[in-house]
Formats: structure tokens, sequence, C-alpha cells
């Protein structure tokens, strides 16, 4: 905002001194190094060809230009390096009647203190003519108690005009967000919903979404619009700590979820989770799918994994096309949540209608919510009769997805229902494919069968195989050995690898040699139960 005025009055000539320093306090220690800064950065801010400032653009500006240098010159000779600090005063000696803008006061370090920069404002002002602009953070520099008590007693001596900058949201939106093609719009009216006045948070969040352009350029607009409004409420939570977003944690969990962890823990929702549920409210935050949970991912390293993305993206295209037509089952929770009437006829006829309609494009979870409902309101029998409808009428994949974090079903019967099915459609065991893709994909339902299987054939496999084929069976099986912490089923499947690998190099000396290069030697005994439960 700064720069941008500067630069907006230096282009029409209307500032007062043309000549300007801006220096940043970071990491700044000593008065003496900010003097010299305030030197280095001197420049002169005559419009390049205005008549009358000739001498300021050719021989006033090089004068300037290499005055500049000097200090750094100075300090790359040993000889002459030594003498700076006694020419420091002499260098300062030229700043007078210019502007000077010191920025991130609150960043200073080592024995610079409040006092002193303020010390030195006064200084300038008064007896070298400067103008002198401070940008700071006032809730940074009240968090140390000392820097607090001295910016409240030299202030009222020092500073003339004091301007808190605090724009809106829509003011801090339309500053950082620039464009006007469709992307933009739909960025800029997520932040604003989120309320967004930190002009960094917002660029960021930007910056996030725009990097996804490429694969959002292929999707249909609902698609889009959920990835601008899940992108924007994780940047949110990550980047602007000062607006007490709610916790990661927080947003992967289900509205229903709390209610009814906190019904069963009997505790009342704090002062700032009732502010947080407010917010996801108004922004109508609901359960994560897996494109959600991919780009959760994403904005949490930074790191976009665009295959991973693309696939997720295409599967939540899929899902958002199937959704249109499941319009009924959205209408019959708007008969639950939009309504203090005493509807509850009505309320379980419209859950379980929506339901039974648009089983095909639902999940386990929203079976699990409407069952909690139903049964919350002493329709057991209805619920049972749900529960029998989804066994006989839902897919295979309907019983075997998982849910993305984990969380567990609620209803008892629905629970035992899913384990049963989910064992009924498991796929057949395949040896080699699920250790490869257990390791690949990090799936724990084919973990536990690589696991379970012997040694011997662990060994068959390694033995069975050449080249590529080899060498990606045996670093599958061992891959678990840079996990930390690492599951029982992960240790056992890496103990088996290696003693299979050991007994394969037991069998000649061309093999001792051969297994070394997985670190592997024939002398450890150590057997693979033994290994299988090393920390």
């Amino acid at each position: 905002m700064w720069q941008s005025i500067l630069d907006r009055l230096r282009i029409k000539r209307e500032v007062g001194l043309w000549r300007y320093s801006y220096v940043s306090l970071f990491g700044v220690g000593s008065l003496d190094v900010m003097r010299t800064a305030i030197f280095e950065n001197m420049e002169v801010l005559a419009p390049q060809g205005g008549a009358g400032y000739e001498w300021l653009v050719s021989g006033g500006s090089s004068v300037l230009k290499n005055s500049k240098k000097l200090v750094s010159v100075a300090s790359a000779i040993p000889v002459v390096g030594s003498y700076v600090g006694k020419a420091q005063p002499l260098l300062f000696s030229a700043i007078r009647n210019q502007i000077i803008c010191v920025d991130d006061l609150e960043r200073r370090s080592g024995s610079l203190s409040v006092k002193d920069v303020f010390g030195l404002v006064s200084f300038l002002r008064e007896q070298r003519g400067c103008k002198v602009i401070l940008l700071l953070n006032q809730s940074q520099v009240d968090k140390d108690e000392t820097s607090k008590a001295e910016f409240a007693d030299y202030f009222e001596k020092v500073i003339d005009v004091k301007l808190v900058y605090a724009p809106s949201s829509t003011d801090a939106v339309s500053i950082a967000i620039e464009g006007n093609d469709g992307l933009s719009s739909i960025i800029r009216e997520h932040c604003e919903r989120l309320r967004i006045a930190n002009i960094r948070v917002i660029k960021k969040i930007e910056r996030l979404v725009r990097m996804m352009e490429p694969t959002l350029s292929k999707l249909d607009e609902e698609v889009t619009r959920q990835a601008v409004h899940s992108i924007a409420m994780f940047g949110w939570c990550k980047f602007d700590a000062g607006a007490k977003p709610p916790p990661m944690d927080y947003i992967r969990q289900s509205s229903l979820g709390r209610y009814i962890d906190r019904k069963n823990s009997k505790e009342a929702p704090s002062a700032d989770e009732s502010r947080w549920d407010t917010i996801l409210e108004e922004y109508d935050w609901g359960n994560l799918d897996d494109f959600d949970v991919a780009l959760l991912k994403f904005v949490e390293t930074s790191l976009l994994d665009r295959e991973l993305i693309e696939k997720a993206a295409a599967e939540a295209q899929l899902k958002h096309r199937r959704l249109k037509k499941a319009v009924s089952f959205e209408q019959a929770w708007r008969v639950y949540h939009d309504s203090f009437g005493e509807n509850d006829h009505e309320v379980c006829i419209a859950l379980v209608r929506g339901f039974k309609e648009n089983i095909d494009v639902l999940s386990k979870r929203n079976l699990d919510e409407v069952l909690s409902i139903l049964r919350e309101l002493g329709r057991a029998a209805d619920a049972d009769a749900l529960i029998e409808f989804a066994e006989s009428a839902a897919s295979n994949e309907f019983w075997a997805s998982d849910d993305p974090f984990e969380r567990d079903i609620k209803d008892a019967r629905l629970l035992e229902l899913t384990t049963k099915r989910r064992e009924v459609a498991k796929p057949v065991f395949d040896f080699e494919q699920d250790l490869v893709l257990s390791a690949e994909r990090m799936d724990e339902d084919r973990r536990v069968q690589v696991a379970a299987a012997p040694v011997e054939q662990y060994q068959a496999l390694f033995e069975a195989r050449t080249g590529t084929e080899l060498r990606r069976a045996v670093l599958s099986a061992l891959d678990y050995r840079r996990i930390i912490n690492a599951t029982e089923n992960m240790r056992t499947i890496v103990a088996k690898a290696e003693a299979a690998l050991r007994a394969i190099g037991r069998k000649s000396k061309l093999n001792e040699l051969r297994i070394q290069r997985y670190g592997i030697s024939i002398e450890e005994s150590s057997t693979p139960e033994d290994e299988g439960s090393e920390e």
C-alpha cells in the first residue's frame, strides 16, 4: 500500500522531498546497522525525463548510486573494512531532507530497542529535516512487555499521525485478487465468505489455486468450485493463525460426528468450538471426500501430486454428475435443518425416502447419519428396515470402500454388517501383486494378508523373479524399514523378507554377496518373530 502510494505521487511529481530510503529492520540488531542501511538504500524519486530534474537523473543520481556502494566495497576489503564503523557517522551525515520508510519494527533483533528506533526517528525529523514513516504490526510489538511499554511512552513524543491499516475482507480481497477471469471470481467469493482480511493469506490461497489451474480447466464448474471451496478453507486454517481459525483436525470431522461425540462425552462445546461451528455452518462445510483429502495433502505440503489430484478430481466430477440426480436427498436434509417445527415424522420419511432413491450415489457414512437421526428420534424399527434395504440394494463398492479418515461408524448394527460384507467383497489374494500394492498404496487390507504369508512364500517369490521384477518385489517388502512408527504388520513383512533373503544368501557365496546390497547379512540369526517385534 505504501509503495503504490509513493509510486503514484512520484509519477505525478507531488512528493515534497526527492531523496528516499527504505529500510527493513528484519534482523537488524543495532543503531549503527540501521544508520548504515538508511545510507546504503538512499535513492532519488525523480521521474525519468522530468524537465528540471536532469541533475537528479544524471549526475546527481549517479553520485547517489556510487555512494550506496561505498559501505559494501569497504566491508569487502579487510584493511579498509575495519574502519567502516569509524566512517559510519560521516556516511550518515549525508542523510538530510529526505523521506525515510522504516519497516518491520516488530522484527528487529539483538540489542536494538523500540526506544532506540524512536530516538533516531526523532533526531532525523527534528535535526535533519526528514519525513519518517514507520510500518509495523502493533499486535506483534505488544507481545513483548518492554517493547509495548517503550512504544506507549515515546509514541506521543515522536509520532504526529497514526494510521491503522485494517482493511475489511472485501477490501483485502480486492487488493489481493487482481484478475477478472472466472477463477479469480470464485477465489474472491470464497475468501470473502470466510471473511479473510489478511492479504498475504489471500495471495497464498490464490497461488495454490493457480497451481491447480491446468487441472481445473478440464473440469466441470461444480468440481472447480469444490476445489476452491476446500483450498480456501485449508489455506485459511494453515496460514492465518492470527484469525484463530479451526484446527485441521476439527474441519476433518462432520458436524453430526462432533455432535454425537459431545453427546457421548457429555461435554459442552467451548467458546472457540462454538465460533468454529458457526463459521463452518455459514461456509457450508460438510464431509470430506477423496478429492478434498488430496487437496488437503496438497495444501499441507505445498507439493502438487498431479496424478493423485487428477485421479481424485475425475472421481469427484463423476460423483458431481451423479449427484445432480440426488436433489431429493439434499431436500430431505433441508426438512431436517431448515425448521424448528415439530415435524419429526416428516423428517424421518424424507430421510428414508431420500436415501433409498439415491443409494447408488451415497456412502455408508450417509447411511450412518440417517440411522443416527432415526434412532435419536426413537425410530429403531425404521432404522433396522433401512439397513435391511441397504443390505439387499447396495453394491459391493458401497460396503468395501473406506472412509478417508477411518472415522468409526456409529451404528452398531451397520458396523457389524459392514465388517461382514467387506470380508465377502475382499479380493482374491495374489501374494506378489498385493505385496507391491500394499507398499505403493499403503493398503492395510492387503498388508494384513501379505504379513500372514509364511517366509517360504517370500523366498519362493524372490527366487522365481529376475531383473526389474525381482527388485520391485524385494524393495516393496523392505520399503517399511524407512517408517519410524511402523505397524506390527509392516515390521512382520520386513522381518519375513529379510529372513527369506538370508536363507537365499546361505545357499551360495555368490548369493551371500548379492543380498548385501539390501543391507542383509547371513550372520544375523534373529528369527522373523523376533525381528517383527523390534521397535
